[in-house]
């Protein structure tokens, strides 16, 4: 038996380690599928995302390569608003209290100016960060509301460490003076982002599988890192590897590990994350989509009357997305249990609210459950991943990817990690 470097996942990270090695490699995926939670798929004419795959990109050489790999991307500048009391706000909401009723206005600038003059780091919870950061009342009404609804978790639990370049910071006075004059600077590490002319994102994962041809329906059973055998499900094909580079979830692979120590274990079993569920709708109306929302990408909805915390529109991101007569969206739920709010409710809310005609028809809808979505960022977090990371290394097993790596990324990050990979 040859040994080879055996890739966990076919998605992002997994096909780009295997497009970037120069060594033997077989790319092992459980679904019948390629892309993970990067694919698209098609449905009466709208293509669908696993919600909104978006590509955001620093790296000269990472966007030209995404360009080829696509076969051509447009540049978007990002035009996106939070639905605040029934009306749409610019974002961030930190930089544009202009926007707001008086009182609200009144509360979160004096909450700005009365800020305890204490230390501020990223270990904090993020409560507390949030309000050292911007004050009680921006806190209130939209940091506290809108990522009690992201995360499903207690906020005095999870820590500032993944606000990183997600969470615009403009200083205290440019925040007081967003009150009372509009803001023209765009914030926020996603102001310009990229998408595929055609066929959403599964364009990338095309592309990468130009070079690469996945094992499918090969889900992994069990790892047995002493005798450097890894087994598909069913005991169905035995794989002897010199080295895996794992894209799942880190608390899967560790469950594969038939030889991991107890205290592995017990390090995984602190790991946490929170589930989405995707809705993807699309509509066919000979009047479009609603006039207020013409030309946004997506909108964040911070009140707890609405069961979903952000709705994206595909059909504005590219008009090939929907058919002629038609819009289409995203709808995000978010939840600690997996329980979530019913399709036919969340229509009925997106109706009520103004997002869909009451006389436009829903052409199609479908569900995207993702059980991993967003990782939690606790006290435990970082001791425990450091554990399991280093008995992975120290058995040449690479963890990478957004969930291999347990951390909240985007799709650069994993192109250059994988492109860093030394195996």
């Amino acid at each position: 038996m040859k040994e080879k470097i055996i890739i966990i996942g076919a998605g992002i990270s997994g096909l780009c380690a295997s497009y970037f090695l120069n060594k033997p490699n077989t790319v092992l995926e459980s679904k019948p599928y390629a892309g993970g939670l990067c694919r698209s798929f098609y449905e009466d004419g709208f293509t669908f995302d696993c919600s909104g795959h978006f590509i955001h990109i620093k790296d000269a050489k990472i966007k030209n390569l995404v360009e080829k790999l696509c076969g051509g991307i447009d540049t978007i500048k990002r035009n996106t608003a939070i639905y605040f009391g029934s009306k749409l706000i610019p974002f961030p909401f930190q930089a544009n209290l202009y926007y707001l009723d008086e009182k609200t206005k009144k509360e979160c600038v004096d909450g700005i100016l009365k800020r305890k003059n204490i230390e501020i780091n990223n270990k904090m919870s993020f409560i507390d960060w949030s309000k050292a950061m911007f004050g009680s009342g921006i806190t209130k009404y939209f940091m506290q509301a809108y990522n009690e609804k992201l995360w499903s978790w207690d906020l005095k639990k999870l820590t500032a460490e993944w606000t990183g370049a997600f969470v615009p910071k403009p200083d205290a006075q440019t925040i007081a003076q967003s009150a009372y004059k509009k803001n023209k600077i765009q914030y926020g590490y996603n102001s310009v982002f990229y998408y595929p002319k055609t066929g959403g994102a599964q364009k990338l994962i095309d592309g990468l599988l130009k070079k690469t041809n996945p094992v499918y329906n090969a889900p992994v059973e069990k790892i047995d890192v002493k005798k450097k055998l890894l087994f598909t499900s069913g005991g169905e094909k035995t794989y002897k590897y010199s080295k895996i580079i794992s894209t799942q979830p880190i608390v899967e692979l560790v469950k594969e590990l038939i030889n991991a120590p107890s205290e592995i274990k017990k390090a995984a079993s602190q790991l946490h994350s929170n589930s989405v569920r995707c809705i993807n709708i699309g509509v066919k109306s000979k009047k479009g989509l609603p006039k207020f929302l013409k030309g946004k990408h997506w909108i964040y909805i911070p009140s707890k009357k609405i069961p979903f915390y952000r709705v994206g529109i595909y059909s504005n991101i590219n008009l090939s997305l929907a058919p002629q007569n038609s819009y289409s969206f995203y709808i995000e739920c978010s939840s600690a249990n997996g329980i979530y709010e019913g399709a036919e409710s969340v229509v009925e809310t997106l109706i009520k609210l103004g997002f869909i005609g009451l006389n436009d028809e829903i052409s199609a809808l479908n569900i995207v459950d993702m059980p991993y979505a967003y990782v939690i960022f606790d006290k435990n977090r970082e001791q425990s991943l450091k554990k399991i990371q280093d008995f992975l290394i120290a058995n040449n097993i690479f963890s990478i990817g957004r969930y291999g790596a347990w951390e909240y990324s985007f799709i650069e990050k994993n192109i250059l990690d994988a492109q860093r990979l030394k195996c």
